[in-house]
């Protein structure tokens, strides 16, 4: 495994062992379809076979949204290494002396239920918070209709109680926490992660670009470990990477092949940190590969993992005169009108 120092080590198809046509073919698709990705990155053992950006959009730092929640995940994972934390430390202990009154029923609740988002609750009421509200007196008093553990749901509320829980910890917040325990180690800079009450979000508004999220996956990739610094243990990130939870009836068919510890499982196997518009980052173990992209798109662009990259892998190297170079360059061109109606178009 090849790991940055600041830019990616550089190899082509025929090193990475990939079918060049299958490559060639999602940029076609992607044309063909006009799909709104701003940044995408290939790697394979830590080396970058592509790297691609819309206009405007050479590394720039965006709203990951949910990627967020698996940033979260590993540095509760941290603190279950280090023995400051376990899966089952029930939740109310770290919050009881600043609360007024709370449901009894929270009593059940421990950490292992927020990292599923198993916590019971009726609804995620994260996204109707104002800045007058109490976001820790409302969520132990909204109202619980499942015992926690036994259903999912997604919350954006359980990934801020996480990053709340790592404060308590630690006395930073969570952005701090990991920029020492993390961004510092793998090379990420200037991260900008917004606070709420004086905690990081936790579930979303992280920002990066495609090189930082290609790095945590690589990070991911190699089970935690950086170099000869293991980050974060691989039985942590075994645990977090399985399924933890049955999530079969969830709308969305791509969300229903489980979830773990702030991941979710995919249908062909391994797992990726998912947000909305497709901001993903997608682990492959057979093949040793991360696939990291933003966008800003409703469809279900891991389907072009599936259907094309993962594909490339399986068929293997053979020789074609046509050129990768050649697509990444109509990429950006084609880019330009599409990033123009979206910032006609896009509300947040």
């Amino acid at each position: 495994m090849i790991f940055p120092k600041n830019e990616f080590n550089k190899i082509s198809c025929k090193e990475a062992f990939v079918n060049k046509q299958c490559l060639i073919d999602m940029f076609d698709k992607i044309e063909k379809d006009k799909i709104n990705i701003h940044q995408m990155m290939l790697l394979h053992n830590g080396s970058k076979v592509f790297s691609v950006n819309a206009e405007g959009f050479h590394q720039k730092k965006e709203n990951v949204y949910s990627v967020s929640k698996s940033f979260t995940s590993v540095a509760i994972g941290i603190l279950i290494d280090r023995k400051l934390l376990k899966l089952d430390d029930y939740v109310l202990f770290y919050f009881a002396d600043e609360l007024k009154r709370y449901k009894k029923e929270y009593e059940k609740l421990k950490v292992r239920h927020l990292l599923t988002m198993t916590v019971g609750q009726k609804q995620d009421r994260f996204i109707g918070l104002t800045p007058q509200h109490n976001p820790i007196e409302i969520f132990f008093n909204t109202e619980m209709v499942d015992e926690p553990g036994e259903k999912f749901l997604y919350s954006n509320y359980a990934s801020y109680m996480l990053s709340a829980i790592v404060t308590k910890l630690t006395n930073k917040t969570l952005n701090d926490f990991l920029k020492e325990e993390l961004y510092d180690v793998i090379g990420l800079e200037n991260i900008f992660w917004p606070e709420f009450k004086g905690y990081t979000l936790g579930a979303t508004g992280l920002r990066l670009n495609v090189s930082d999220m290609a790095k945590f996956g690589l990070l991911l990739l190699n089970d935690g470990k950086w170099e000869d610094k293991q980050i974060v243990s691989k039985a942590y990130l075994d645990e977090a990477s399985s399924v933890q939870v049955d999530t079969s009836k969830e709308e969305k068919a791509l969300n229903r092949y489980g979830y773990g510890f702030q991941f979710w499982i995919n249908k062909f196997g391994d797992y990726k940190a998912d947000g909305l518009y497709n901001q993903v980052i997608i682990i492959n173990k057979k093949y040793n590969i991360v696939f990291a992209m933003t966008a800003y798109d409703d469809r279900n662009l891991t389907e072009l993992f599936l259907d094309y990259v993962l594909k490339g892998f399986e068929k293997g190297w053979k020789v074609t005169s046509k050129s990768l170079r050649d697509s990444l360059k109509t990429f950006k061109n084609n880019s330009i009108a599409i990033i123009q109606e979206e910032e006609i178009k896009r509300k947040d």
